[in-house]
């Protein structure tokens, strides 16, 4: 935790509450960070002193999923701000979807920062769209991956591996799609046939 450039307190002179620059500061404390400076108002110059106290953020650890691969990272979140499940949140320079969160040695919905063992995530730049792809009496399983808000349709040909298929139902989290289509982050399976290609 740094020495801000600014902070918003209450000017002496002015008697409200206005942007000040930080002259000179430093930081201590442990569980609280405590900021002691001396800045200058930047309605009308005034020169004070002032002590200010704020909680220092914590290290959430975030098991981060994307394909076969698991990798532990964390974010850092104020102690008492909550962390829900389905919350997206940035890893490092990635948007992960929160998936399940551990409190105290039990699975949460949702929980304040201080409070999380451990938060479980998945990478949400792109979301694997599982696929059930039926041929001639037989069906096998795809995927394809898709930007969280793109769409799928009924009636869509998609090129899954070396096929052309057609969608004809969508399956999301509470009922089946016979019509319309969904965002590839609320479906849980496309299913689709294989196109049969005539000749002429």
């Amino acid at each position: 935790m740094s020495v801000p450039t600014s902070v918003l307190v209450e000017c002496p002179v002015c008697g409200q509450e206005t942007l000040h620059e930080v002259l000179s500061g430093r930081i201590s404390g442990k569980a609280q960070a405590v900021l002691e400076s001396t800045v200058r108002c930047r309605e009308c110059g005034q020169i004070h002193r002032v002590i200010l106290k704020a909680d220092r953020p914590v290290d959430v650890p975030v098991v981060v999923s994307w394909l076969q691969e698991s990798v532990r990272s964390s974010i850092s979140l104020g102690p008492d701000e909550v962390l829900s499940v389905d919350d997206e949140v940035m890893c490092g320079e990635n948007p992960v979807l929160i998936t399940s969160i551990e409190c105290r040695g039990a699975r949460v919905k949702r929980a304040k920062a201080r409070e999380i063992d451990t938060a479980w995530g998945k990478r949400f730049d792109k979301v694997r769209v599982p696929l059930s792809v039926s041929h001639l009496g037989k069906t096998f399983s795809e995927s394809v991956l898709a930007v969280p808000d793109e769409e799928f349709f009924i009636g869509d040909m998609l090129k899954v591996g070396r096929h052309d298929v057609v969608v004809h139902t969508i399956k999301i989290k509470d009922k089946t799609l016979k019509a319309g289509g969904a965002r590839a982050r609320d479906i849980v399976r496309v299913y689709a046939n294989i196109v049969r290609k005539t000749s002429y």
